[in-house]
């Protein structure tokens, strides 16, 4: 069974107004993107729908959990993840995207799975900087043998040889 086949949301037969679905996202749902950042996560996806004879606007919530790398000791941890947008959904002639949160489906469509859109959201919700939080003495949620590796290989500025004054007339014709 497709994995990403539990992320349709079936509009057809549904009344004009607004209508709730949700949906999990746990580990199975990151193997299918093998390019993924995330590893793992549990997240609870809320959509709300409201539906109108020409046009619906899908109301979406991701919230929970994901498992990805640190950027310092590179060691996963689970990182609180928020979402919330907007898509609008058209109908129309042919399948297009005209923008990132706005659709146009065949008017033939019964459903529209947003797996994709939820993926991306999700990565896009990422902090830039990945770390372990702090630990409530304060102290680095890293581990301590990265940490101490790292600190070993840091290069300080210090110049270890002696100054040559030859160097000091070229450096002057930069200013």
């Amino acid at each position: 069974m497709d994995i990403l086949k539990k992320y349709e949301v079936a509009f057809h037969g549904l009344k004009e107004g607004r209508h709730t679905f949700e949906f999990l996202v746990k580990k199975e749902f990151f193997e299918n993107y093998t390019e993924s950042i995330v590893s793992n996560g549990s997240l609870r996806v809320t959509v709300s729908l409201e539906k109108s004879l020409m046009l619906m606007v899908l109301d979406i919530t991701i919230r929970g959990e994901v498992e990805v790398p640190c950027d310092r000791c590179l060691d996963l941890f689970m990182l609180p993840l928020y979402f919330r947008g907007k898509l609008f959904v058209k109908f129309g002639e042919t399948y297009e995207e005209l923008s990132d949160d706005v659709l146009v489906l065949n008017t033939n469509e019964h459903s529209l799975n947003i797996a994709q859109y939820i993926y991306e959201n999700i990565h896009l919700s990422l902090p830039y900087k990945r770390v372990h939080p702090d630990l409530q003495n304060g102290e680095s949620g890293c581990k301590p043998e990265m940490l101490n590796k790292l600190s070993e290989l840091i290069i300080h500025d210090t110049p270890t040889e002696p100054n040559d004054s030859r160097w000091d007339q070229l450096k002057s014709l930069l200013k």
